[in-house]
């Protein structure tokens, strides 16, 4: 049986723990806590459910990226993440290293480039692929060997839906690929991604189901339907084409995959236990070995 990768979208699944737990949660310090708990909580179950051998988690960096270059628009109207959450980001990474897990962050790169990139010298290398993220965009990199993880909450219940090539066909009705084109025509208002005007999620993908690409839709347009979007694409093709560069997760990122560090060890180290408490997840601490663990294992309570 094949090895099994876990990689992490740090900022995405930070950011999402950051809205579902409560944001009176402080250290000792002042400083707030409750994504960095969430994140534990959500790494704990994926771990358990999935029990890979390597992971790594993958964070963004404040600097602009090669995107930026080629639309200085891109992600320009977004508004700021709170100072709460922006504190925690360091805060979660010192926990990480403190928890002997890996985590990667490229100048000019999106986290999600460097997931795409890690999937594909993975699946090179021989590995399984799981990939924990809340953001659809990533569907697109999913493959018969790469499962995208989406973790959605309901009622206080989280539960998590997996993708891989089959099941992105299945629920969007296009494969991993022909996602980028969709997602390119409909636009993303999240990302502030263009797209092509007056074309909406249904039309995108009646057009990709039927054109298979942007570019074969372009070289067939008479054939578009409704009229609306037909002329859209003969008036902005250019649009179009630069949304499908602005979606599309790079894979070929400059970063070397290092497996020796990603192999999975004992992540409840002792560095760990000491930060937990000083954090104040005493709920926590029942996650490290108990005083009666046999003598191989590590003794912090």
């Amino acid at each position: 049986m094949s090895e099994k990768i876990m990689l992490i979208d740090g900022h995405s699944i930070l950011f999402r723990a950051f809205y579902a737990m409560p944001l009176t949660m402080t250290g000792a310090d002042g400083v707030h806590t409750n994504a960095v708990y969430g994140f534990l909580m959500i790494l704990r179950k994926v771990l358990e459910d999935e029990k890979p051998d390597y992971l790594a988690v993958a964070f963004d960096l404040p600097a602009p990226t090669f995107r930026h270059e080629k639309y200085e628009a891109y992600k320009g109207n977004r508004a700021p993440a709170p100072p709460e959450f922006h504190e925690q980001v360091p805060l979660m990474k010192e926990v990480l290293k403190k928890m002997d897990i890996p985590y990667l962050e490229k100048e000019g790169w999106e986290a999600d480039d460097i997931l795409g990139t890690l999937a594909r010298i993975s699946e090179e290398h021989g590995l399984l692929v799981a990939l924990v993220s809340g953001d659809r965009d990533l569907l697109q990199i999913a493959t018969k060997k790469t499962r995208v993880i989406i973790p959605k909450t309901k009622a206080g219940v989280t539960t998590y839906e997996q993708y891989d090539e089959d099941g992105v066909k299945s629920a969007m009705g296009v494969t991993p690929r022909e996602f980028i084109d969709m997602k390119a025509l409909m636009g993303d208002s999240s990302d502030n991604i263009p797209g092509l005007p007056g074309v909406g999620p249904k039309t995108a993908s009646q057009m990709i189901q039927t054109f298979g690409s942007i570019e074969n839709a372009h070289a067939h347009e008479e054939e578009i339907t409704p009229n609306k979007a037909r002329t859209a694409m003969k008036e902005h093709y250019d649009l179009a084409v630069l949304s499908k560069d602005l979606a599309t997760i790079r894979t070929n990122a400059p970063l070397e995959a290092d497996f020796d560090a990603f192999r999975l060890n004992d992540i409840y180290t002792k560095d760990a236990y000491e930060e937990y408490k000083r954090l104040g997840f005493k709920s926590l601490l029942s996650f490290f070995p108990k005083a009666d663990a046999p003598e191989n294992e590590n003794r912090f309570i």
